[in-house]
């Protein structure tokens, strides 16, 4: 009777261990693999994929196109009138590794440095047109500039 407890203690154990050494990266993530808290890959297909337990831990992040949205702000245009402007910013993560070494994996990070590159980008390109031209006319071609500058 003892026997075939330590027998399941084992099985149960290897069991654990397998399964603690096995992580899996969904089609819609990207992973990045850590040794000690240094980034050693960050290429993974989708699928199952094995680490070290305790030494190597995984962090996921979405690879699907995410969406920022700021509220009107004003925005001063070429003849010193003020415009409410909001605008939203769609994003995603190309680089995994250098986007953790940038926002250490802080999503929030990452979103307020975009939305404050959209803004000036916004605010420098309304200080250069008209209120008609900002409307209407140029907006392709300012949009354009602020998405390079992005």
């Amino acid at each position: 009777m003892s026997g075939s407890r330590v027998f399941l203690f084992v099985a149960a154990l290897a069991v654990v261990g397998v399964l603690m050494s096995l992580f899996y990266v969904d089609e819609r993530e990207l992973a990045v693999k850590f040794r000690f808290g240094e980034i050693i890959d960050s290429d993974f297909e989708p699928g199952l994929h094995a680490k070290i337990p305790i030494v190597n831990n995984v962090q996921f992040f979405p690879k699907r196109i995410l969406t920022i949205s700021n509220p009107q702000e004003l925005f001063l245009t070429k003849e010193k009138k003020n415009l409410f402007v909001d605008f939203f910013v769609k994003w995603r993560i190309v680089d995994v590794a250098n986007f953790y070494e940038t926002t250490r994996g802080e999503q929030v990070i990452a979103a307020q440095r975009l939305l404050e590159i959209v803004k000036d980008g916004i605010r420098a390109e309304f200080a250069k047109r008209t209120v008609p031209e900002v409307v209407a006319a140029e907006r392709r071609a300012l949009m354009g500039t602020v998405l390079s500058k992005a």
